[in-house]
């Protein structure tokens, strides 16, 4: 919910009479301004459980030989707002430095015991991913703060620590800057990767940790 204060305006207008028995009255003007307030959530409480992962039984993924992937779970994230609203989205990985490889899309799963990475995950939507008040939207991204926008087939959460001015936002079909909406819904593909060239790993639990970021435009 925004918290932010409300801002109350007054304006003091003085109207004299002309004439050597001038006189005057005043009119106070007040208003609240209020701004729009949207809440995102996500399904399950934002909990993604990989179960009991067998190493062995894992296979290395062709493009990338020394991790194995495993099969992605979805959840629904929401943007609810009171009133029309434009926004756009970043992510802060809260395990960043754990990442086994160094991309802006690529978000810590925590480390072993010794010290090594674990491995990554991505959270990502297809391109038919993503509604706005229930009509189909298209994906935008800017790396400018969201001063351009350009139109992107589905896409992922990028690490705000390396991409600092990106941002994602979201439209109806043929606009080209994000539209204000009611309601987002968007279908989130959470997918791991581990390392399959660990040197020694006896038990190791999964800690990936993500914060989305609604920022109003």
């Amino acid at each position: 919910m925004n918290t932010k204060p409300l801002c109350t305006l007054t304006a003091l207008l003085t109207f004299v009479s002309a004439g050597a028995h001038a006189s005057s009255t005043d009119v106070n003007i007040s208003g609240t301004i209020t701004p729009a307030a949207c809440t995102p959530s996500l399904s399950s409480n934002g909990q993604v459980d990989f179960g009991n992962i067998s190493m062995p039984d894992l296979t290395p993924q062709p493009g990338i030989p020394d991790h194995s992937v495993l099969a992605p779970r979805s959840l629904t994230f929401s943007v609810i707002c009171d009133r029309a609203t434009r926004f756009a989205l970043v992510a802060t990985g809260n395990r960043r430095d754990s990442s086994s490889i160094p991309l802006p899309k690529a978000f810590g799963l925590g480390t072993t015991s010794g010290g090594e990475a674990i491995g990554f995950y991505s959270a990502t939507w297809p391109d038919n991913g993503a509604t706005l008040d229930n009509l189909p939207a298209d994906t935008l991204y800017s790396e400018d703060s969201g001063s351009t926008w350009v139109k992107v087939p589905g896409s992922g959460f990028e690490h705000l620590g390396d991409k600092p001015e990106s941002r994602l936002g979201f439209a109806l079909r043929g606009q080209t800057s994000p539209s204000a909406a009611e309601v987002l819904n968007l279908r989130l593909d959470v997918a791991g990767w581990l390392r399959n060239d660990m040197t020694h790993v006896d038990e190791a639990l999964l800690d990936g940790h993500m914060t989305i970021e609604l920022q109003y435009l």
